[in-house]
């Protein structure tokens, strides 16, 4: 006869699993009749766990091939005895959900609506009497009065907002003094892209280099972990995928929301799929297209898709868990320089010199144009007028600069962006509204005027000042929207990076913050960073523009990494 205690506990589980399924007749009450037998049982095995330690203790003198039969003895013992027990508690489970169900089976949706929503408050009472030190126990008596309706109201607000995609966080408010203000120096020829995945911080550079840094402790100045670099001789792709790498300028990045993956792409046409911990390369996306540049990337929030905009006039849609290209997206008549994405299947991009911002909704297969090309007849038809107190029309004269490209964007919530343009306009727009809700003219100041000894090869002063060209504003190089917030920042080459603060409405924005720097922005990011209730600003200056060379440095600058840390209110 096979002793009970040398039978396989995983046989024994899927065997009672099977008996429970197929015995469906027995009642209840038989089921928890036969758990208080069974529990009985275990009471004599554990004494008999006992007696078998009693015994080996007597019989120390034994030889080891005796004790080691023991050993496996009272193994067995305690693998089917907790065996059993497993399974009570799961047909005791079992029992319960059964209760429940016929408890709940006859109540209408509405009444089951209110159930939940009582239960939601109970656990959010229950949250805040640990935070307060109240325990389970301490028999204290629960009064409306005492409990901060504030938390209460903006935890649920909190979970609408996110759940429906509208601006929660009022960093406006609680944005204090400048902690912290670091240059870092690189030894890189351009810095052209920054991006987040804490503690880590990822740049990348035109000469082809990707630099892993260690930003976790804000006290002291971002580290160089690992740098990697491509050149000429990955001008072939190779077989074995880690042998692989960029083999031109690099223009852009952007990692995965579950930290896992870092994408780069740029001149070379190729969006390389890098391990966030050891920088080896996965596998190598290509657009194959001779003017298919990648010029810009984004994430879909808590999504592996992957929107790319590209230089042939294209915004592909990738899967990075599957490396795989899923849709292409056609409609833009210039480059498609900068894209933006947040929680819903959409995406914002702007297509430079075609002067629009293009909403696609992936899953409706349906996009909206956003027209920009501020004139001075669109300014005078709209918002040169005023009236003063007689209700008379008075026309202002203000000087209006053409609007020649679109060049950056980025999301507040799912419904309203910001863009920036070659004139210095910064424009706020919403799904609702074809035309920009507001928009700030010249946000970064005019440009110097030149020498005329250096605009002009004319010997005569007053000819030589005659043909220099009118100072045009500074363009805006980079704008960033802290997502679901009322604060975005821009940058240019005027030497600061701008802080704006959104009204309660999202119908303006007027500037909070300015922080000065020395160089061109090329791309500018932010942590929050809720442990110790900071906020921090990361951006990249370079001395030359990113896709080009046709701006001059500004005297002093530097390829460098800012930092910059404000202190939030509590």
């Amino acid at each position: 006869m096979v002793d009970s205690f040398f039978v396989d506990p995983s046989k024994k589980k899927r065997k009672n699993r099977d008996n429970r399924t197929t015995s469906t007749i027995r009642s209840n009450q038989q089921k928890r009749q036969k758990i208080q037998q069974n529990n009985s049982n275990n009471n004599s095995n554990n004494n008999r766990k006992r007696n078998i330690n009693s015994n080996k203790q007597i019989n120390e003198s034994d030889n080891s091939e005796e004790e080691n039969i023991e050993d496996i003895d009272e193994e067995e013992v305690d693998s089917d005895v907790f065996a059993d027990v497993g399974n009570d508690n799961e047909e005791l489970e079992d029992i319960n959900e059964s209760d429940e169900e016929e408890e709940f089976k006859t109540e209408s949706e509405s009444e089951k609506r209110r159930r939940l929503a009582k239960k939601y408050l109970e656990d959010l009472k229950s949250s805040l009497n640990l935070e307060n030190g109240n325990f389970e126990g301490d028999n204290y008596e629960f009064n409306a009065k005492d409990l901060d309706d504030e938390i209460i109201s903006s935890r649920l607000k909190k979970d609408v907002a996110e759940q429906k995609g509208w601006v929660y966080k009022y960093y406006s408010k609680t944005i204090n003094d400048l902690i912290k203000k670091k240059l870092t120096r690189v030894p890189n020829k351009c810095l052209t892209s920054v991006c987040i995945s804490y503690p880590y911080l990822f740049t990348t550079s035109k000469d082809m280099e990707i630099s892993k840094w260690d930003i976790k402790d804000p006290k002291k100045n971002p580290k160089i972990i690992k740098t990697i670099k491509g050149g000429d001789e990955f001008q072939e792709l190779s077989k074995e995928h880690a042998e692989n790498g960029h083999c031109n300028e690099i223009f852009t990045s952007a990692v995965s929301p579950d930290g896992k993956y870092l994408v780069t792409g740029g001149k070379d046409g190729r969006i390389i799929v890098w391990s966030v911990n050891s920088l080896s390369c996965i596998r190598v996306l290509e657009t194959k297209n001779k003017k298919g540049e990648v010029l810009s990337l984004v994430f879909r929030r808590n999504s592996d898709q992957l929107y790319v905009a590209c230089a042939d006039l294209k915004i592909r849609i990738f899967s990075i868990n599957q490396l795989a290209q899923l849709e292409t997206l056609y409609g833009h008549q210039d480059l498609v320089v900068d894209i933006t994405a947040l929680g819903l299947e959409r995406c914002v991009t702007v297509g430079s010199r075609d002067r629009t911002a293009m909403l696609w909704k992936i899953a409706d297969e349906t996009r909206l144009t956003f027209r920009g090309g501020d004139s001075n007849e669109k300014f005078n038809n709209n918002n040169n007028k005023k009236k003063n107190n007689n209700n008379e029309i008075i026309e202002k004269q203000e000087k209006i600069y053409f609007e020649g490209s679109i060049d950056c964007v980025s999301m507040i919530d799912d419904s309203h962006f910001v863009t920036g343009s070659d004139n210095g306009n910064i424009s706020l727009w919403s799904l609702n509204k074809k035309k920009p809700l507001f928009t700030k003219r010249i946000s970064h100041g005019i440009q110097p005027f030149s020498k005329f000894n250096n605009a002009s090869a004319e010997n005569n002063e007053v000819i030589a000042k005659e043909q220099i060209s009118e100072p045009q504003p500074f363009w805006i190089t980079s704008i960033y929207a802290i997502p679901y917030s009322d604060i975005f920042i821009s940058g240019s080459w005027d030497g600061n990076i701008k802080i704006w603060k959104l009204d309660e409405n999202l119908r303006n924005f007027e500037l909070l913050k300015n922080i000065e720097v020395n160089g061109i922005v090329s791309k500018v990011t932010c942590y929050e960073d809720e442990e110790n209730d900071q906020l921090r600003i990361y951006a990249t200056l370079s001395k030359e523009h990113k896709f080009s060379r046709c701006l001059k440095s500004l005297p002093g600058s530097r390829n460098v990494l800012f930092t910059c840390i404000f202190n939030l209110k509590k």
